[in-house]
């Protein structure tokens, strides 16, 4: 190869040929870099940067003094037809813009078009169908061309509505839409996509109304696909409901039933109040009462659900449905209902007692995080087997289901974070509480982190993702990262500041964002706050890392009357070094060095055992397996024995 040097470089190379032999001169010494960087601040992305200059959020992780939502109120009927598989709706929607910006437009989900054939998808469907057809829509009393991109533009399962006037701050629009849409069928061995139907007989609807986008103080309107993946991210407010089925089927939903008297039999409704009143499952609806001797009289029934302030609403019916209840005590607020909504051929939802399930899911969550701050639980069996919406969960019948599905009433029903974009705020979150709830019914130690074989399995590799990627695009470990890593982190946060004191800076946390909607930076500084201590070198290295963690034992030697234990650390992610030293003698010692050990950089530390006569047999690091060490063949030192 030719190579090529520009002047200047030639007449130095010239000159030191020239100079051979003459004495060299000595190079300056470079100065001396730390072995590794190790971060020690979180980054900020502009959302979050302009919340804290407007106030309307706090670098404590409080809301801000100017923190605002807004609130959007629902007025729908809907009609099932049941043998074409068709709901059809209406719609009046209140829109209160309690936002400081005018709304120069609105955005509206129509999450029904995710089964269209021509929709971007990452996960699967069930059935293909037209999607959402909207047949009118029109805001504050101007009809709006459904025809006319530049008033109604339709982006997969986005539209944007442009009004007629802008909405100003403090003003109320009105928007109302009439539509239809097929509910997608599901075979009865296949299982759904959050929702469908098993043929002309069962049907679980949610997804299912034009619903306005949330619009926040970080990046107004969110626009983000429903990709299938990633979940949703909704407002909260009031829906006022009436379901129009035919009669003699069971319906159950978010919301307070209003006129159970004309849509229930008095068999029913004396049931069900009995089912408040004992603590043994009540069967409600049996096999043989199904259809006009359950249900008020009628070829059709209307059913009519009000739930003053949720995030969505879904409900679910059925002909063949039987129906169980029992009572959940709610500690500090009151006794609610729990119902079970079942097909008889699916046994195990009475072998199992789901019902009782329900109860100890809510009783149990109330206990560890807040108590349950909806009136009623109702399971609804169908083609989706683990869903949640509020005050209703599409379940089967086991206790793992059912105490996940109900958690998510906690998270994201009431602390109502973004699960589209960071999908761990909900599904890791529900695990943490899950965890203490399934080791609590079975009288078992707690497994915090369950799942920590899995994420060892990806941790470090190029198929893992940082958690605070967007939940649709983590790519083929999307279970791992969205489900798995925050029990593990939580875990791993207890072997920094012990188990108890994360629990109570996490249940601060939930509690402070009741019915509001924090982002990961309002989790991770209000955990800072609570815990009394700036933990963003932890948050920077488990959330938006792929760090591991692998620390070795690297020699062990007698000095005077101390042990001196050598610590090498090879992996990326700085984490505190916990040793157990166990001696000839049956006792033991732990011994602890904070992660700011790490923090100047380098990789080697030695530690101190004062012997006090005794003798060493092992030294054993991170016994626990707290920060998921990806080598531990070299975490275990043996003495002679």
């Amino acid at each position: 190869m030719t190579r090529y040097f520009t002047a200047p470089l030639a007449a130095l190379i010239l000159a030191a040929a020239t100079s051979a032999g003459a004495q060299r001169t000595t190079q300056p010494t470079r100065p001396t870099l730390p072995e590794r960087a190790v971060r020690r601040d979180i980054p900020l992305q502009p959302g979050i940067r302009r919340a804290f200059a407007q106030g309307t959020r706090d670098s404590t992780g409080a809301p801000g003094r100017n923190y605002w939502q807004q609130t959007v109120d629902y007025r729908i009927d809907a009609t099932l037809d049941a043998p074409a598989g068709v709901l059809h709706g209406s719609e009046t929607v209140t829109l209160h813009n309690t936002t400081p910006n005018t709304l120069d437009r609105i955005v509206l989900r129509l999450y029904q078009n995710y089964f269209k054939a021509t929709v971007q998808r990452n996960d699967y469907v069930t059935d293909i169908t037209d999607g959402v057809v909207m047949e009118k829509l029109v805001v504050n009393g101007t009809p709006v061309s459904l025809t006319d991109d530049a008033h109604y533009k339709v982006n997969g399962t986005v539209a944007a509505v442009t009004p007629a006037a802008p909405i100003a701050p403090g003003a109320t629009a009105t928007i109302e839409a009439t539509w239809h849409f097929s509910v997608p069928r599901v075979d009865t061995l296949a299982r759904g996509e959050r929702m469908g139907r098993f043929g002309d007989y069962l049907y679980q609807v949610a997804q299912w109304y034009p619903q306005v986008a949330m619009y926040d103080d970080m990046r107004g309107w969110d626009t983000d696909q429903y990709m299938g993946i990633g979940e949703f991210y909704n407002q909260f407010g009031s829906f006022d409901v009436h379901i129009t089925v035919p009669g003699g089927w069971l319906v159950g939903a978010t919301g307070d039933l209003q006129n159970p008297t004309e849509v229930l039999s008095q068999r029913t409704r004396d049931r069900l109040a009995l089912a408040m009143h004992v603590d043994t499952t009540v069967h409600v609806v049996t096999a043989a009462e199904r259809g006009a001797s359950a249900t008020g009289a009628g070829a059709t029934l209307t059913w009519h659900f009000s739930a003053p302030h949720v995030n969505d609403f879904a409900f679910a019916t059925s002909r063949d449905y039987v129906y169980d209840a029992t009572h959940a005590s709610i500690p500090g607020r009151s006794v609610i209902p729990v119902n079970v909504l079942y097909l008889p051929q699916h046994t195990a939802y009475a072998t199992n007692n789901t019902a009782q399930y329900g109860r100890f899911a809510l009783e149990h969550h109330s206990r560890y995080v807040f108590p349950y701050e909806f009136s009623q639980g109702t399971i609804a069996d169908g083609p989706e087997t683990g869903m949640e919406y509020p005050m209703i969960i599409f379940d089967g019948p086991g206790l793992g289901v059912t105490v996940h599905e109900f958690g998510h009433e906690w998270f994201p029903m009431t602390v109502g974070s973004d699960e589209t974009r960071y999908g761990w705020m909900d599904e890791g979150f529900n695990e943490y509480i899950d965890a203490a709830a399934t080791a609590d019914f079975e009288h078992k130690p707690e497994v915090m982190a369950a799942g920590a074989e899995l994420y060892r399995r990806v941790a470090g590799s190029e198929l893992e993702a940082p958690m605070m990627w967007p939940t649709d695009f983590v790519g083929p470990n999307a279970t791992m990262t969205t489900y798995v890593k925050a029990p593990v982190v939580f875990y791993a946060l207890g072997g920094v500041v012990g188990d108890s004191a994360a629990h109570a800076a996490f249940v601060d946390y939930a509690k402070e964002w009741r019915f509001k909607h924090p982002s990961p930076y309002d989790f991770f500084m209000s955990m800072n706050r609570s815990l009394g201590r700036n933990l963003d070198w932890f948050w920077y290295q488990w959330f938006f890392t792929t760090y591991t963690v692998d620390q070795s034992i690297e020699s062990v030697t007698r000095r005077g009357t101390n042990e001196i234990v050598t610590i090498n650390d090879r992996g990326d992610m700085a984490m505190p070094i916990i040793l157990r030293v166990d001696y000839t003698n049956g006792t033991s010692d732990t011994v602890i060095q904070k992660a700011s050990v790490w923090f100047a950089g380098g990789r080697h530390v030695a530690m101190t055992i004062p012997l006090r006569g005794k003798t060493v047999r092992t030294v054993t690091l991170d016994p626990d397996n707290r920060f998921q060490d990806l080598d531990r063949t070299n975490n275990v030192w043996k003495g002679t024995q």
